[in-house]
């Protein structure tokens, strides 16, 4: 019995372990959407807490940009933002994805056009099961604390 206790407790940190550098090691927006999509709802919980805050490169054709206000109501602080969304796209594994970069200062992204390639780094705030696709959420420049409790809130 105890070897058997034994061998399931380390083929189940095997397994974690896999499951884990799957989506850390390599990070890349596809491979978050792939390990996100296949996740549970405790396992997602595990992938944002792994990855918030993390750069990643993401890209995309431009579908929209306009401003978006979030607002936490329990800590009474809010902020006005500019996204930029793209069309969506899918992942080598099928999964259908769109990415939304968020930026903080209007003039970044004014010259943006619908229809044009966008491609950039920025920091995971968020990722969303929409059901028809998952959306990742990426803050390009420097987050402050004011920042992450307004992106932690999941609202707008």
């Amino acid at each position: 019995m105890g070897r058997l206790f034994k061998t399931f407790a380390l083929s189940l940190c095997f397994v974690s372990l896999a499951c884990g550098f799957s989506y850390c090691d390599t990070l890349d927006t596809e491979g978050l959407v792939d390990s996100f999509q296949k996740a549970t709802d405790l396992q997602r919980e595990q992938i944002l807490k792994d990855n918030s805050g993390k750069e990643i490169s993401a890209s995309g054709i431009v579908t929209n940009a306009g401003q978006y206000d979030f607002f936490d109501a329990a800590n009474d602080i809010k902020g006005t933002y500019y996204q930029v969304i793209t069309q969506q796209q899918k992942t080598k594994n099928n999964t259908p994805y769109q990415v939304v970069f968020l930026f903080k200062d209007k003039d970044r992204v004014k010259d943006v056009e619908k229809g044009q390639a966008i491609q950039k780094d920025g920091k995971i705030i968020r990722v969303l099961d929409e059901r028809l696709q998952i959306s990742v959420w990426l803050f390009c420049g420097e987050l402050t604390e004011k920042e992450k409790a307004l992106f932690n809130q999941g609202g707008s």
